[in-house]
């Protein structure tokens, strides 16, 4: 289960109580975050406990990055004890705005952890995401292949300085998968769970904003050469020129002006 969002998996050692911060990593498109929040974060499986040392086996999904520090502060009260074979998923809570949520997640959620014969662990803000045992995981979802390639389209975050080529290509990718969400729906109608569809649809909904913005970028790039210079460059230039001209008949001298008129009218 959730094998095709968690990274592959890491082995942590612990031996005091750690400070574990979960925050979003650069430049990841919010689009994909906001697809994937109905996810967990993280899964912690504890693997042994001897005392105050403990070994983890954490998965992650890929757009966040999860650091270890040692702490001094012991949280009053934790959230979930784990015993070896458990573990636990953090997932944003149900009644959250979703763009509240990321927000929380570029700032860094954090969660202190500590062994003492079993494993302890506790949110430091309740509110916007918790912890929930593996047993006690009523989200599971076995996501159909056509989902994750539109979330993986959805993660794909293009630069204005791309060719109209490479444009292209992304645009044609995210049609691509729009057609197969439609194909998808229209072959398991009646079977799908209402869950997934409304997942397809919110999914469907997003690609087609960024299709939008795609083909915006894509004729700009076709009106310039470069993102880089602006669409009127050439005639801002036009009028620099005619303005040095002006500048140019009132400042040099009469019979220079006339030769330089006498040459222009004998090569037209």
């Amino acid at each position: 289960m959730h094998q095709h969002i968690f990274s592959h998996p890491n082995v942590i050692q612990i031996d005091h109580p750690t400070l574990i911060t979960v925050r979003l990593l650069d430049n990841i498109d919010d689009l994909l975050v906001l697809a994937s929040l109905t996810n967990p974060l993280f899964e912690m499986i504890v693997s042994q406990v001897a005392g105050v040392e403990a070994t983890l086996i954490v998965r992650q999904q890929a757009f966040v990055n999860i650091d270890y520090q040692p702490t001094h502060c012991i949280a009053e009260q934790y959230d979930v004890n784990r015993l070896i074979g458990q573990g636990v998923r953090l997932y944003s809570r149900m009644a959250v705005a979703p763009r509240v949520c990321i927000e929380q997640l570029k700032a860094g959620i954090e969660i202190i952890i500590q062994a003492d014969g079993k494993m302890f662990f506790s949110a430091v803000e309740q509110g916007k995401f918790e912890l929930i045992p593996l047993e006690h995981d009523l989200r599971l979802l076995c996501e159909p292949q056509v989902l994750v390639i539109a979330k993986t389209i959805l993660g794909q975050k293009p630069k204005h300085s791309e060719s109209t080529a490479t444009l292209a290509v992304h645009i044609s990718e995210l049609e691509q998968v729009r057609r197969d969400i439609a194909d998808y729906m229209r072959g398991e109608s009646g079977k799908i769970h209402p869950g997934v569809s409304t997942e397809l649809l919110k999914l469907d909904h997003l690609l087609q904003n960024k299709r939008q913005w795609l083909l915006r970028t894509y004729h700009q790039s076709l009106e310039r050469p470069s993102l880089s210079r602006a669409a009127n460059e050439a005639s801002l230039d036009i009028e620099k020129l005619q303005q040095k001209l002006e500048c140019y008949n009132i400042l040099a001298p009469f019979d220079v002006t006339e030769l330089v008129n006498q040459l222009s009218d004998d090569e037209n």
